[in-house]
């Protein structure tokens, strides 16, 4: 998949990369205040970050609502909240959530959630 960026001053948005993994939960483990290592499917599958100086200061991601419906979410770092990332992000998560889910099988990626979930509770992150 190629990835595409898009830079503003030094925030860059583009496609979560398996390198991008680990600080995507350490991200959200503080979003939920807990260091419990166990993901639930409330995580979601990641597919967009927003890199500030390329640190990544948030991501987002799409949950499932039912078989048929989706939700697309954002975490983002707390030192960023009066910052309009977050509608960057939504808004180029959007456009790419279309484009990759096109089909509008949403079973898909429930898959997808379930087995990235299993690979990360039970990798060495």
């Amino acid at each position: 998949m190629e990835t595409i960026i898009k830079q503003q001053q030094n925030l860059c948005f583009r496609a979560v990369t398996i390198a991008d993994l680990d600080s995507i939960v350490k991200l959200y483990q503080e979003q939920q205040s807990t260091l419990d290592a166990t993901l639930t499917k409330q995580f979601g599958l990641p597919f967009y970050v927003a890199e500030f100086n390329n640190k990544i200061v948030g991501y987002s991601y799409a949950t499932l609502i039912n078989s048929e419906n989706y939700s697309l979410k954002t975490n983002i770092d707390t030192t960023f909240s009066n910052h309009p990332i977050n509608e960057n992000l939504m808004r180029e998560s959007e456009q790419f959530f279309e484009n990759e889910w096109q089909n509008g099988e949403y079973k898909n990626l429930s898959i997808s959630i379930t087995h990235l979930i299993n690979w990360l509770n039970n990798s060495n992150f």
